[in-house]
């Protein structure tokens, strides 16, 4: 069953004088087990949005369903149960450590969901495998002490060890450097390829939606501009563009040697797509190579 959004508007602050309409009339399914990637510049309404995934933000208008269940009609155990199958890992998670010790703070969560202490334990060895940070030698540590990029990991442990069947990522790689950021989105694959789970990404980097989405949501201002597979929605140039947007760093490479003269596709996702379209492109030329 997927998440469902009909119709939805959000107004912060409404009826004051400093009332702002966040979300537009925006609707998008996510079916299960695929990755979608929503992108959109500062004020896009792109958090916004992720935010009414899990019930923290109810619409003004419209409906919003997770697996069938409309998470904002009643308060019932039916609803609790679908609000918690989406597993949230806001901006610099970091700084939403609280507990004294690393095992603390990651079982946390498994124990509100009424888990015994031998499946917390299970559940926050198996998160800090999956972060690689080692048990042993972390579970009595404080977070605090850690390093950033250590602390990230030990955040988004804590919503690993909840196991949902939806994790929203809103801007995971944001202040990382290069190492890091890699690091994470090989492990954020991982979970989508191997765990099956169905990811919701937030971000603005073409680029790695380009290498891991199997679809994108492009907003601009509230609106929902463009939704659908990367490689499509990437030739709406004029609607990227529009969004505060850059197209892919490969695409932008193929679109200025397509104007020096190449005929060279532009449509790729990534370096091997891209040197092949250069090769066809040179190969029609009579270019041996």
């Amino acid at each position: 069953m997927p998440i469902e959004v009909k119709n939805i508007s959000y107004i912060y602050m409404e009826n004051t004088p400093y009332e702002k309409k966040a979300l537009n009339n925006v609707s998008l399914t996510i079916n299960e087990g695929e990755f979608v990637a929503i992108a959109g510049h500062t004020g896009s309404g792109k958090s916004t949005l992720m935010q009414h995934f899990n019930g923290l933000l109810n619409p003004t208008k419209g409906e919003v369903f997770i697996d069938g269940i409309d998470i904002n009609k009643k308060k019932d155990k039916k609803t609790l149960n679908a609000r918690r199958s989406v597993g949230m890992v806001f901006q610099y998670p970091e700084q939403q450590l609280f507990e004294e010790s690393i095992f603390a703070d990651i079982a946390f969560g498994p124990r509100n969901f009424g888990c015994s202490e031998d499946e917390v334990k299970q559940r926050v060895k198996e998160a800090m495998d999956f972060v690689e940070l080692d048990y042993e030698e972390y579970k009595d540590k404080s977070p605090f002490l850690l390093s950033g990029g250590q602390m990230r990991r030990v955040a988004i442990a804590g919503i690993i060890a909840l196991k949902p069947k939806y994790l929203v990522l809103d801007e995971p790689t944001a202040g990382l450097d290069p190492r890091l950021k890699q690091n994470l989105l090989q492990k954020v694959k991982k979970l989508h390829q191997k765990e099956k789970m169905t990811i919701i990404m937030v971000s603005h980097n073409m680029d790695d939606i380009a290498l891991l989405a199997d679809k994108v949501a492009i907003m601009r201002q509230g609106k929902l501009m463009i939704y659908g597979e990367p490689r499509e929605v990437f030739t709406h140039k004029d609607v990227i563009e529009q969004a505060g947007l850059l197209e892919p760093e490969v695409m932008q490479l193929l679109r200025k040697i397509k104007e020096y003269g190449l005929d060279v596709d532009i449509n790729a996702l990534n370096k091997q797509e891209a040197l092949n379209n250069i090769l066809v492109a040179l190969r029609k030329r009579g270019i041996k190579c």
